[in-house]
């Protein structure tokens, strides 16, 4: 009888024990925490349960140890961002992390981007139907470095019911993490981690960008044509308009550059500045522009608008001569854009490199801040057109700047000519007695791993600033020497014609435009970029560092 009770007793306490197991395993089958050597994550909800709501934030909640770090979206030179895989979630339509202000380090001697102690990665869900439980299970990826980098994937699984939507014990910390992920509320002018920086960058970097050799014949000649219209007593009134014309051609033809690079980054294309001149067709048809503004200029015909185009223009509005005038200027603007393209002004290379790997809203921006710097001469002058009367007055010296201008466009066109007949193989650009390697990503792994020391130069025949590199730096005889006396492998790619590998090896610097030059040493395995445009001393004193390091 008593073996029959304590039978009955036991049969019982297992029956309990298993169903509460089971109860625990359904309920439990949360794995919300997991914590590593150096590092936890935790993943967090600003609710309870679902109340309606479309939208909801979780929270990716990393702790980290002193000196150890994460990446940010684009994490610098080095590393990579968390990643989430949520294949297995259910009544999740997508997802966004939102990216806390992140700080600038440095792990293994390069420059990378990224968070350090805590942080918390706001999560951004959108529902299936706001009126189903959610099941979040995640998958991340995620790196985290310090003398030594190591590599996770934790699988994270969060349950939240339908319910009443009461907020959590997360709510708090979740919402301020949002508040730092939107820059606006967080830029500052003079803040290099903010946009606001990068756009007065861009700015700067536009109006760097009208004294560059591409630009500057085009502006002396805007200047030219309105010295022209003064001699025939044009009022203030008329140049104005005509500089209008001018700015909007410029910013229209922005705005149609920001539009094709946001359709061919959506299409999953590398992006650069310039490339452009890679096609023989844009080529052929920038030198017979340019050979067209060069006659003009020397009078051997008059430029106006077709007359076939004339008759679509009529259509939509009165083209008579005021209007055609306007026409003409628009069109010298979206010119100007053109040739500013093959010139990588300093800071513009620092612009682009932002604005291609951030959302398209920012391209936009950027795009519109460099083309407001590229106005500004026009935006001046049209705001306070007296300015011109400092200028010279209207005589015979305009023949003799006329001849000399439509010279400087006749040269643009021979040296765009070269560049085609390279394009097409109808000549060799590879000079004699070249002692330059050409460019492959394992050769210079192989140099770099041998502890050479290794001078990188992406450079194009249609690149102008490549061009004024070359003979004011690194063509001369005392860079020369000095890289042969320390016995400099120098590695040279040509971007003349389209070529992916180095496309991908400029745009792992966060650069999309040339030149990018780039120094490699024991000291610096990753590589040392330069700056956009060379000095001598720049080059040098960069070699004498490493050397002694």
């Amino acid at each position: 009888m008593y073996l029959e009770l304590i039978r009955n007793i036991l049969l019982s306490f297992l029956f309990i024990i298993s169903f509460s197991f089971i109860g625990l395993t359904q309920q439990n089958n949360e794995k919300v925490f997991v914590e590593h050597e150096h590092v936890s994550l935790q993943l967090i909800s600003s609710v309870e349960s679902i109340h309606k709501e479309n939208n909801l934030h979780l929270g990716l909640y990393f702790k980290l140890d002193p000196g150890w770090k994460i990446y940010w979206k684009y994490p610098g030179k080095a590393g990579y961002p968390p990643e989430i895989d949520w294949a297995n979630s259910k009544n999740i339509q997508n997802l966004e992390i939102l990216w806390p202000k992140p700080k600038k380090f440095e792990i293994l001697g390069m420059e990378s981007i990224g968070y350090s102690n805590e942080v918390v990665l706001p999560i951004k869900l959108i529902l299936k139907k706001n009126d189903e439980e959610l099941l979040a299970n995640f998958d991340i990826d995620y790196l985290t470095c310090k003398k030594i980098c190591i590599p996770f994937r934790d699988n994270l699984v969060l349950n939240i019911p339908n319910g009443d939507g009461q907020v959590s014990e997360y709510g708090k910390i979740i919402n301020k993490y949002i508040d730092k992920s939107d820059y606006l509320t967080y830029s500052n002018l003079f803040n290099p981690d903010s946009i606001l920086f990068f756009l007065l960058i861009a700015f700067i970097g536009g109006v760097i960008l009208n004294f560059m050799p591409c630009v500057f014949p085009v502006l002396s000649l805007k200047i030219y044509n309105v010295l022209s219209q003064q001699q025939q007593n044009i009022n203030n009134k008329s140049i104005k308009k005509i500089f209008f014309a001018t700015i909007l051609g410029i910013i229209f033809s922005f705005f149609v550059l920001s539009l094709i690079t946001v359709s061919l980054k959506s299409a999953g294309h590398n992006l650069g500045w310039g490339f452009q001149f890679q096609s023989p067709f844009f080529l052929f048809f920038m030198i017979l522009l340019l050979i067209i503004f060069s006659l003009n200029l020397i009078d051997i015909f008059s430029i106006d608008i077709p007359f076939f185009f004339k008759k679509y223009l009529n259509k939509i509005i009165n083209l008579n001569k005021q209007n055609s005038k306007f026409c003409q200027n628009f069109f010298l603007g979206s010119f100007i854009t053109i040739l500013s393209t093959p010139c990588s002004a300093p800071l513009i290379g620092t612009a682009l490199g932002f604005a291609f790997v951030s959302p398209n809203q920012t391209i936009f921006l950027i795009f519109f801040c460099i083309s407001l710097g590229l106005s500004s001469p026009y935006i001046i002058l049209a705001t306070n057109p007296q300015l011109l009367t400092f200028l010279p007055k209207p005589g015979a010296w305009m023949k003799k700047l006329r001849y000399f201008l439509s010279f400087l466009l006749f040269l643009t066109a021979i040296w765009l000519t070269s560049v085609l007949l390279i394009q097409i193989n109808a000549i060799n650009n590879v000079p004699k007695n070249n002692n330059w390697i050409e460019f492959d990503n394992i050769k210079l792994n192989e140099l770099v791993s041998e502890n050479n020391i290794v001078f990188v130069d992406i450079t194009a025949d249609w690149c102008m600033t490549c061009f004024y590199n070359k003979k004011t730096v690194i063509d001369r005889r005392k860079v020369k020497n000095f890289l042969e006396q320390y016995n400099v492998k120098k590695m040279r790619g040509d971007l003349t014609k389209p070529n992916k590998e180095i496309n991908e090896y400029i745009n792992s610097f966060q650069r999309f435009g040339i030149p990018v030059n780039v120094i490699y040493s024991p000291s610096t395995p990753q590589g040392l970029l330069l700056s956009e445009i060379l000095t001598v001393k720049e080059l040098l004193s960069t070699f004498k560092s490493i050397k002694n390091d």
